[in-house]
């Protein structure tokens, strides 16, 4: 068959490098590289890229670790520290030893805290919990004091006023998924994207970058088209008569992601922590991730490198700053985790953003999950929304991508009937 692809993220290079041992596959990106949220640079005096947004992965990423494999590209796993600034504090919270340890916890909300993780932690799926936000549900699970210490005002700085109506079963996936080792692939996850687009176009595959599709009745001529896109892009693609089958009240919103880059000379966080998650909502960013506290510095030409990320409405004014504006903006705070920090030290800056970054997993998101199915003959769906109950992220991409191939959906031949 003749396959279009729209869209070069993960799951649309995963799904071209498995469809093009058989057949023949086009994949269209409308921006100038692959990848997607998973996508890198490369400075000339690196020995290794960086990804546009953090990333790292656990030991539970079975899909990816399986492709890793398959595609002979080495990685490793290490035990970088994680800490929360609370009140003008680092503190470090990626232990069971540091919950007993933590000084904003009475010895009861410590205990009630670790046995609500441990509860998260051991149920096999979320059929074990109550179908409601997480703003009601943590608190009685394991108590209002820790979360009101720890994990709302966590919930709060990524989602803002959305945050009182996020999932319980979203909160959940995130605990269940997460090890105490993390995982990175030599070289940075640019060589996973560049080994899926090598292997597609030696089996005859083309990538055609700086390609958007307007319209479905571009491909009109390929045997089946899968559309990675938000599905209110995919909206905008298809024709009039179709649109009616996506309900409004089906449609899944989203919060975008702003992420700041900093190569500077000396280290900003002074304990050697990788990632520093912000528990306080005055703060105009969620985390701070130091790169080069879990990779070698030497892979960066000796520069440190920061992450400044956040998550905005998709409205929000930040999508409009340039990477100067944001840094004066986040200069103050970066002064009150660091007081000795320079801004000399600052050598260059890289400024990446996504209004698609995250979608908002309410109570009701199982009823919104869009299908594979679409109401178009031979056209699939296959994007971030349907990777629930778990999170979006390079490992559910590969798992989503192969599970639509798999399907009785996609295997039932030259017919969309599911």
């Amino acid at each position: 068959m003749k396959i279009a692809i729209i869209g070069g993220g993960l799951s649309g290079l995963v799904s071209g490098y498995y469809l093009s041992q058989e057949h023949h596959v086009v994949i269209f990106e409308k921006e100038n590289k692959l990848g997607g949220l998973a996508a890198g640079f490369k400075q000339n005096n690196w020995q290794w890229s960086l990804e546009d947004y953090y990333h790292h992965f656990f030991s539970s990423d079975k899909e990816l670790r399986e492709l890793l494999k398959e595609l002979m590209i080495d990685y490793f796993f290490t035990s970088p520290q994680s800490s929360n600034w609370q009140d003008g504090k680092i503190i470090k919270f990626d232990s069971p030893i540091d919950i007993l340890r933590y000084p904003y916890l009475t010895w009861w909300g410590k205990i009630r805290l670790a046995t609500g993780l441990v509860y998260l932690k051991i149920i096999p799926s979320q059929k074990w919990l109550p179908n409601q936000p997480a703003d009601e549900f943590l608190p009685r699970l394991m108590g209002k004091e820790g979360y009101q210490a720890v994990w709302r005002p966590l919930l709060k700085g990524k989602f803002g006023r959305q945050a009182a109506k996020i999932s319980s079963v979203w909160f959940w996936a995130r605990i269940k998924k997460r090890s105490a080792r993390l995982g990175y692939i030599k070289g940075g996850f640019k060589r996973l994207i560049f080994a899926l687009a090598d292997k597609i176009k030696k089996n005859g595959g083309e990538i055609k970058l700086n390609y958007p599709i307007e319209s479905l009745d571009q491909l009109k001529n390929y045997d089946r088209v899968i559309v990675t896109l938000p599905t209110s892009n995919f909206l905008k693609i298809i024709p009039n008569r179709y649109r009616s089958h996506y309900k409004k009240k089906q449609s899944i919103n989203y919060c975008g992601a702003v992420n700041l880059i900093l190569t500077t000379t000396r280290s900003f966080l002074p304990d050697d922590t990788y990632w520093l998650n912000i528990n306080d909502p005055s703060f105009p960013f969620i985390a701070v991730v130091e790169q080069t506290n879990f990779i070698n510095k030497k892979h960066y030409n000796n520069n440190h490198i920061i992450y400044l990320g956040g998550y905005y409405s998709v409205n929000h004014r930040y999508f409009d700053y340039s990477k100067d504006e944001l840094l004066d903006k986040f200069w103050p705070y970066l002064k009150k985790i660091n007081p000795s920090f320079k801004r000399g030290f600052i050598k260059k800056s890289f400024l990446n953003s996504s209004s698609f970054a995250q979608p908002l997993a309410f109570k009701d998101y199982h009823h919104r999950i869009p299908s594979f199915k679409t109401p178009i003959e031979n056209v699939y769906l296959l994007n971030m929304e349907q990777i629930y109950p778990w999170d979006r992220g390079v490992n559910n991409a590969i798992d989503l991508a192969k599970k639509l191939l798999n399907s009785s959906l996609w295997l039932r031949m030259g017919n969309n009937e599911g």
